[in-house]
């Protein structure tokens, strides 16, 4: 239960460095990040991952992990948005875009390997149907050939 609960708490703080290393060129606030930003929005997210492999009933945790890598494609479509919106003269940043392209790789790349990792398919069947019942057994095949 303590690795779920520091797992979930480090992607979400990974998540939280990640907007506001969004937020910075925008100029909405003055912020001014520095190198711990660019360095913990990585470290906390991909930590936050690797405790959640290793908890125990990883298997129960797949739709938590699968939102919170999808908040990260989110955030990489968010980088990618805006960078658009700098490269057709809509918006001018008021400092370097090379901050967005930085979260556009590292939350982009995270979250499609974390995403892929998962069949969709067969995590929504188990959702639907927990316990599928077995399948029946086979008949016995007789030894003796039929003439």
């Amino acid at each position: 239960m303590a690795l779920l609960f520091f797992g979930s708490l480090l992607i979400v703080l990974g998540l939280l460095a990640g907007c506001l290393l969004l937020i910075a060129p925008l100029g909405i606030i003055e912020i001014t990040p520095g190198i711990g930003l660019w360095l913990l929005f990585p470290a906390f997210s991909i930590g936050g991952y690797i405790l959640l492999l290793v908890t125990p009933s990883f298997a129960r945790l797949r739709l938590l992990s699968l939102f919170l890598s999808s908040l990260l494609l989110l955030l990489a479509a968010t980088a990618a948005a805006e960078l658009m919106l700098y490269a057709s003269t809509i918006m001018q940043p008021t400092g370097s875009t090379l901050i967005l392209w930085y979260v556009l790789m590292i939350a982009g790349g995270l979250g499609i390997v974390a995403t892929g990792a998962f069949d969709i398919k067969k995590l929504i069947s188990k959702l639907r149907h927990p316990k599928s019942a077995p399948p029946p057994p086979a008949p016995p095949i007789s030894q003796k050939p039929k003439h």
